[in-house]
C-alpha cells in the first residue's frame, strides 16, 4: 500500500495523474472516501494524465456514468445513488469495466459485487487540516479509517 499526503486540490489531482499514468486499458480504479474528500478531483488528474481535458470532469452522481475522451476512453461511474449490487448490471458497469478503457468508480466500496472488477483501490480521507488529504492506494480493498 502507498500513502500520499496532499495540501490542496492540485496535489490530489497530481496523485490522480500519477496513479492513472501507471495503469493501462482495462484497469478499474475503485474510489472510496467521504463526501467532499476529493474523489472527483482525483478523476480530473487521471483524465489530464491520459490526454483528456480535466475541465470535462463532472461528478456523475445524477447521470451515474460519464465518458471522457482521452488517449483511451475513461468511464467515470458514481455509485452513490445506487441501492443494490444488482443495479450494476442495469447501468452496464460490467461491460465498461471489462472494456477497452480506464474505468474509475466513485463509492466502489459500497458494492462488494463490484470488488472482483477493481484493479486498484484508492481511499481519500480528510487529514484534519483545512485542505489536506491522505490518499491510500492499494491492490486490495481498504477498510474504513476512523474519522473518514
Amino acid at each position: 500500500m502507498r500513502t500520499f499526503h496532499t495540501d490542496d486540490e492540485a496535489g490530489t489531482e497530481a496523485v490522480g495523474a500519477q496513479v492513472a499514468a501507471a495503469l493501462g486499458a482495462g484497469a478499474v480504479i475503485g474510489l472510496a472516501g467521504p463526501l467532499g474528500a476529493g474523489k472527483t478531483v482525483f478523476v480530473r488528474g487521471a483524465l489530464r494524465a491520459l490526454g483528456g481535458n480535466p475541465r470535462d470532469v463532472r461528478s456523475p452522481t445524477f447521470t451515474l456514468m460519464n465518458l471522457y475522451a482521452a488517449d483511451m476512453p475513461i468511464y467515470h461511474f458514481d455509485l452513490y445513488r445506487l441501492a443494490k449490487g444488482a443495479e450494476l448490471d442495469g447501468i452496464g458497469f460490467y461491460e465498461f469495466a471489462r472494456g477497452d478503457g480506464l474505468t474509475i468508480v466513485e463509492w466502489a466500496d459500497r458494492f462488494p459485487d463490484a470488488a472482483p472488477e477493481i484493479t486498484l483501490w484508492v481511499r481519500i480521507e480528510f487529514d484534519g487540516t483545512e485542505c489536506g488529504r491522505r490518499i491510500l492506494v492499494s491492490d486490495v480493498p481498504l477498510p474504513d479509517t476512523p474519522g473518514s
